[in-house]
Formats: C-alpha cells, sequence, structure tokens
C-alpha cells in the first residue's frame, strides 16, 4: 500500500472529532483511549505522572516510566495503525506499562547512527524498564520499585 493510500484510508477512518477516553480501571491501574495524534503524548505523560503520585511514586522510577511512556505512546502513534491504548498497573511493587495498536509488527531495537535523528525510542525503553517486550500489537515493559517509589 502506498504512503498517499494510507493516509487517505486514515483521513476517512477518523472524520469524527478525535477520542479521548482516560479511566481509572481499579485502584491499582490506569487505562487510556486515544486516536494517534502526536499532541497527545504530553497529555499522556503528564496523566501518568499523575497516577504514579497516587502511590508515591515520584523520584527516578516514576521519572523513568515516565520517559518510557512518552516513548512508547509516542512510537505507537508514528508506526502504528488505528486508536492507542496505554494502561499502566501498579501492583506488589511492580509497574507494568503496555500500549497497543492495530498495528501486527511487533516493536523493534534499532541501532541508529550517530547523526540519525530518530530511532532511540526502543534503546530508551529498554536501558530505563527492567524488562520489556512487544508481541505486535502490543508493547510492554515492567519497572521494579519499593515503597518509597525507589527502584528495587
Amino acid at each position: 500500500m502506498s504512503q498517499s493510500t494510507t493516509s487517505q484510508t486514515c483521513t476517512k477512518r477518523y472524520t469524527r472529532a478525535p477520542r479521548q477516553s482516560t479511566a481509572p480501571i481499579g485502584a491499582d491501574a490506569f487505562r487510556a483511549a486515544f486516536l494517534p495524534d502526536t499532541s497527545t503524548v504530553a497529555r499522556m505523560r503528564a496523566s501518568t505522572a499523575a497516577f504514579l503520585r497516587r502511590f508515591g511514586l515520584t523520584g527516578p522510577v516514576a521519572s523513568s516510566v515516565v520517559l518510557v511512556v512518552s516513548e512508547l505512546v509516542t512510537n505507537a502513534i508514528k508506526h502504528g495503525y488505528g486508536e492507542v491504548e496505554l494502561e499502566i498497573r501498579v501492583v506488589s511493587g511492580t509497574i507494568s506499562v503496555s500500549v497497543t495498536d492495530e498495528n501486527p509488527a511487533p516493536a523493534v531495537l534499532k541501532q541508529p547512527g550517530p547523526d540519525d535523528t530518530s530511532g532511540r525510542g526502543m534503546a530508551l525503553v529498554e536501558a530505563y524498564s527492567d524488562r520489556w517486550g512487544s508481541t505486535g500489537e502490543k508493547t510492554w515493559c515492567e519497572f521494579r520499585h519499593d515503597r518509597a517509589g525507589s527502584a528495587a
């Protein structure tokens, strides 16, 4: 499919006003669903930071989670298809982050050259999270933390 065909398909598909839905889905989780729009990245960073503050998570681990959310959401918007969903869970000393879109191709870790202006997102996810993976439509990662909000 050519790039112009892809753009036309997306334009036709999203003729309605952009939808964004954010909601706690339990005491330990947050989910946001939105159409792919780069202006959403800042809102997802802010929503993530606010959600983590509910658990007293504010230090370096929270900053790392917010950075990774930014990278995963940006990746889904730039390389994915259709609606994007962000889910964050805080359970038993682990913060789990997943981003889902409709692209069946898994996220890949790239080795960009020193002059490349992009391609480092998944390298940041790998560097800051304790574990990560991609099943195609879903890319996820985990962060371990102690009760004080520090990396475990």
